[in-house]
């Protein structure tokens, strides 16, 4: 499922931003909000791409997870706080709580950010 669909809707009130999707095929680990934001639980997961407004990725179709959670991709320490946008068998597109920072979006893609000298 391809992340367009979420791109089409974030275009047009955001038309400045870019929303170039690129290819990862990283395992990642669907940790779920619960109640009072505990997090007791983990799932794994395979994050096909992934933009700054979201991810497209498979999971297992029989598992059943809240609308909100992180998703945390393999080699990165941070999870990222997500929205279920749409689901189709082990298919799922997520849409990110906010916009990635190009920083962290480099990081994920296993990017180098040449040093800036301040």
């Amino acid at each position: 499922m391809p992340l367009e669909t979420v791109h089409e809707q974030l275009r047009l009130r955001h038309p400045k931003r870019s929303f170039v999707p690129y290819r990862l095929d990283k395992p990642g680990f669907i940790t779920p909000i619960g109640h009072h934001l505990s997090t007791a639980q983990r799932y794994t997961c395979l994050v096909r791409s992934i933009s700054s407004a979201g991810a497209a990725i498979s999971i297992n179709k029989a598992l059943e997870l809240p609308e909100n959670f992180y998703l945390e991709i393999q080699g990165i320490r941070d999870g990222i706080p997500c929205t279920e946008f749409k689901r189709e068998g082990e298919d799922m597109t997520v849409r990110f709580n906010m916009f990635l920072d190009t920083d962290f979006l480099n990081l994920v893609l296993g990017r180098t950010v040449p040093a800036q000298d301040g």
